[in-house]
């Protein structure tokens, strides 16, 4: 079994940041005139894609989506070498990968702040987001595409938005056996789905135990932990797994704080 399964969510005390309640009341930047319009290169189903649409809506950020079809693969690979979402254009720039794409919008738009100032809280925010977009993440596409309950909604959810109604079945057969292949290159198949449900279960019970007693992460206010966090179990609530959260109580109150915050809603909505 490869060491990546073996990663579960840091468990140490999170930096004394800020006092961890009560939860502010969270105050969206007005919306200034930008003078290049910002695109972004995603897809629906992307939880890394989600995650920067958040940070965007969080920090007031005018933008228009692209959506990623068959036709644009040509266009995106000019943008990005390895032709993936997200892309955030503007002007003659793009920026490709969620982490860059976050950490260049807290550079051009600082304010409300999503990376920890302080130095330990900043390396805890960090090693969060990484553990999310990493181990979390493959986790949560593992069920996706091995776990035959999920099959018919992932081609759906992936295919519905990339191509035409005549291309779907072709697109879909492609992207599952791509899917496939790569967890089989890793020794992971339909056979391993109970060790993974084993380490996902994990991951959020030490999730939860990072939450108690307090409504983010690290503090009175969410940080980019809990949005890259969030992402990916929020895209999870689509499929069978679903079902693991009803053991974690501290998470699912979490996450409906979040998708509250109408830049959050905002955000699942577009």
């Amino acid at each position: 079994m490869p060491t990546r399964f073996a990663r579960s969510v840091p468990s140490a005390s999170p930096p004394a940041a800020e006092p961890a309640s009560p939860v502010e009341t969270w105050n969206p930047p007005a919306r200034a005139f930008v003078p290049d319009e910002i695109l972004l290169y995603d897809l629906t189903e992307s939880p890394l894609c989600l995650k920067v649409r958040i940070c965007l809506h969080l920090k007031g950020v005018p933008f228009r989506r692209v959506t990623l079809t068959l036709g644009r693969r040509r266009e995106l690979r000019r943008l990005s070498p390895m032709g993936q979402v997200p892309v955030l254009v503007r002007g003659a720039e793009a920026i490709p990968d969620s982490r860059r794409i976050a950490r260049h919008l807290e550079a051009t738009h600082p304010s409300p702040a999503l990376i920890p100032v302080g130095v330990e809280a900043r390396a805890y925010a960090a090693l969060l987001e990484e553990w999310a977009d990493e181990t979390l993440a493959f986790l949560v596409d593992a069920f996706k595409w091995l776990n035959p309950e999920n099959r018919r909604a992932a081609l759906g959810n992936t295919v519905g938005e990339m191509a035409g109604a005549l291309l779907r079945p072709l697109a879909g057969r492609a992207i599952l056996r791509r899917a496939r292949r790569r967890y089989a290159a890793a020794g992971i198949g339909p056979e391993a789905l109970p060790l993974l449900e084993e380490r996902l279960r994990e991951n959020l019970s030490t999730l939860a135990t990072l939450l108690e007693g307090k409504p983010f992460l690290l503090g009175r206010v969410p940080t980019l932990a809990d949005v890259a966090a969030f992402a990916q179990i929020t895209c999870m609530q689509r499929y069978a797994e679903r079902r693991l959260l009803e053991d974690v109580p501290t998470v699912t109150e979490w996450l409906e704080r979040l998708a509250d915050m109408p830049p959050v809603a905002a955000a699942l909505a577009s």
